[in-house]
């Protein structure tokens, strides 16, 4: 198995938990594998609520503006090309409509944290913004 799917197993086996092991903080947990930096060391355990979170951070009102200055301070870079084990934001639809997400693309789909559904596999979705992680399969 791949290190990419190892940690979408992770995923599927960690409950969801607002502000340790959601839609962002498991996502920036990729990153921090791969470079070394976490985006998400300012907001882990700050939140237990999406509307926590909200309050919080914006995440909700302005994805992009909550994330984008996360990555950049960990060196990574957008991409308009991701490829397997890049991280981006994306919009899934759900009920009362597109809801922002963090997701870790597995090269055909961006795999997401939801509450209530383990792991989402997403096939083309609005994508918000992603970004390069480095990672390559040996």
């Amino acid at each position: 198995m791949t290190p990419l799917y190892a940690e979408v197993n992770r995923w599927l086996a960690t409950p969801h938990q607002w502000g340790v092991a959601d839609c962002i903080t498991l996502p920036a947990d990729w990153v921090a594998r791969m470079t070394g930096a976490d985006p998400a060391e300012d907001i882990r355990h700050t939140y237990a609520t999406a509307g926590e979170a909200q309050r919080a951070w914006r995440f909700f009102t302005d994805p992009l503006a909550s994330v984008a200055p996360r990555m950049a301070r960990c060196g990574l870079r957008r991409t308009t090309a991701p490829v397997a084990g890049d991280v981006g934001l994306i919009f899934v639809m759900e009920q009362g409509g597109p809801r922002p997400h963090g997701a870790l693309f597995l090269g055909d789909k961006w795999a997401v944290k939801t509450q209530d559904h383990g792991v989402l596999g997403i096939t083309r979705p609005k994508v918000i913004a992603a970004w390069e992680t480095g990672y390559c399969e040996s």
